[in-house]
This record gives C-alpha cells, sequence and structure tokens, in this order.
C-alpha cells in the first residue's frame, strides 16, 4: 500500500510574526501538490489564524496545525484551546502527547485518548507522539512501551476513525539531540508500532495509518529516514525552523515518490 508522505515542522515556542511571514513566504512556490506530499507547519496558538489566512491567500499548499488541543469543544477550561474553535479557523490537525508535554505538563496517555477524540470529533488531523522514555536505546524496551502508549492513546478511537490518525515516533532521549538512533532502530520501532496497531485494529488498518519519524531529524539524514518501509513522514524540530532547510527536506519526501512536485 503506497502512503502519501507527511512532512511537519513542530515550531515550539519559536518564532515572532515577523520571523513567520518571513518563512511563509520563503515557502512560496517551492511546495509538492498535497496529492504528491501532505506539508504542515505547527506553531504557537497566537499565530495560527494569521497564518490559515495568509496561506489561504497565496493558496499555498501546506496544513496548519497546533501543537496542543483541549478535550473540551467548550466550557470553563481557562488557558486551553478548544477543538472546535481551532476547526472554526481552519486549522487542520493537532500535535498530541508530545514528550515535552508529557514531561513538563503531566500529560498523560488518557488525556492524550481524550484530546484524539476530541480532535476526530471536530475533524482535525490527530498526530499521536508515542516515545520510549529511555536515555538511550534499548532494544529490549521498545516492544512494550508503544503497544501500552497506543492502546490507551486510541481506546476511543474506532475502525472507521483510525485511518485518520497519524503517529509519530520520536524516541524521547533523541529530541534536541546530536545525533538520531540508526535506520536500523528507526525501523524496528516503526515496525513494532504498526503491529501494535493491527492488534488494535486490524492489519489492513494498520497499514493505512501513516508513521512519522521525530527527533534528531536533519538535512543529512532525512531521505534515508523516509526511505524506511515502516515510516511514511517526518515531524522536525530544529531543522525546520530554516524555510531552506525545511523545503529541502520536503522535496526529499517528493523524490522518494519519483513524482514531478
Amino acid at each position: 500500500m503506497t502512503r502519501l508522505p507527511i512532512i511537519i515542522a513542530n515550531w515550539k515556542t519559536n518564532k515572532q510574526l515577523s520571523d513567520v511571514y518571513a518563512f511563509l513566504e520563503a515557502l512560496t512556490g517551492h511546495l509538492p501538490s498535497r496529492q504528491i506530499v501532505q506539508v504542515g507547519i505547527a506553531a504557537q496558538d497566537i499565530y495560527l489564524h494569521e497564518m490559515v489566512r495568509y496561506l489561504n491567500e497565496y493558496h499555498e499548499t501546506v496544513d496548519i496545525i497546533a501543537e496542543n488541543v483541549h478535550w473540551a469543544d467548550n466550557g470553563s477550561y481557562t488557558g486551553e484551546t478548544s477543538p472546535a474553535a481551532l476547526a472554526d479557523i481552519g486549522v487542520k490537525g493537532s500535535i498530541i502527547g508530545h514528550y515535552e508535554r508529557r514531561k513538563m505538563f503531566k500529560e498523560t496517555n488518557g488525556t492524550v485518548g481524550l484530546k484524539v477524540v476530541a480532535s476526530l470529533r471536530n475533524r482535525l488531523m490527530p498526530v499521536i507522539a508515542i516515545a520510549e522514555d529511555t536515555t538511550r536505546y534499548n532494544p529490549n524496551d521498545v516492544d512494550m512501551a508503544p503497544l501500552s502508549e497506543i492502546a490507551i492513546s486510541l481506546a476511543g478511537v474506532t475502525r472507521e476513525q483510525a485511518g485518520n490518525i497519524v503517529i509519530a515516533y520520536e524516541p524521547a532521549w533523541a529530541i534536541g539531540a546530536a545525533e538520531a538512533p540508526s535506520l536500523k532502530e528507526i525501523e524496528h520501532a516503526a515496525r513494532v508500532i504498526r503491529k501494535s496497531l493491527a492488534i488494535l485494529f486490524s492489519d489492513a488498518i494498520a497499514q493505512q495509518i501513516r508513521i512519522q519519524y521525530g527527533g534528531s531529524v536533519t538535512p543529512d539524514n532525512a531521505r534515508a529516514i523516509l526511505g524506511l518501509s515502516n515510516i511514511d513522514g517526518l515531524l522536525i524540530g530544529r531543522a525546520a525552523l530554516s524555510a531552506e532547510t525545511f523545503i529541502t527536506m520536503t522535496q526529499d519526501a517528493v523524490a522518494l515518490t519519483g513524482a514531478t512536485p
């Protein structure tokens, strides 16, 4: 099965408004069509509406994505962001359960599950982050952790909805590190994740779900990672702060499809 590649920049709390405009302007005319590669940018909430407006005006094929979302459409949740409000302004998805959210803001698999259901209810694409919380790669740890994380995080997802989710595998020890895991290690973890999805849903559905890799992605390793059989895209942090570098990595994805941008 051919799965549509998906490349997402995760800006975290970097960039101010002038930087956002400069980045979007630099992308103009350099991105593939949505039918070849899905390209997204996850940014701070305060910029999302303006980013959607700008991209609509210039007809650029970029999906704007939130870095987090609440599980309730409305109510007394001061400081949170409603999934209904995100959908209303044209946001297309949200990262859910990123390791930094889990570590610093006590996000759990349970709250991730609630947010996934809320996102799907509002037609937002959930990008569900999965990670082993280890200081270094240990093949003895990688097999059961994804199954337990995924089982709880996807508890409210139906078989009909499952094809709309994206799993982002980001080993905790590789986020912001100088070096990514080996290709063998990445492919092993992605294969275990896909097997976990097959246990929860079915083999056929598991083959539909896209798996991204994130953690120390650079222009030097992006194409090789994208070439792995169970990896369908990248969730890029630091390297995606540069528009030129981000464009290069989207072009890597295009090259591997054999399509013309």
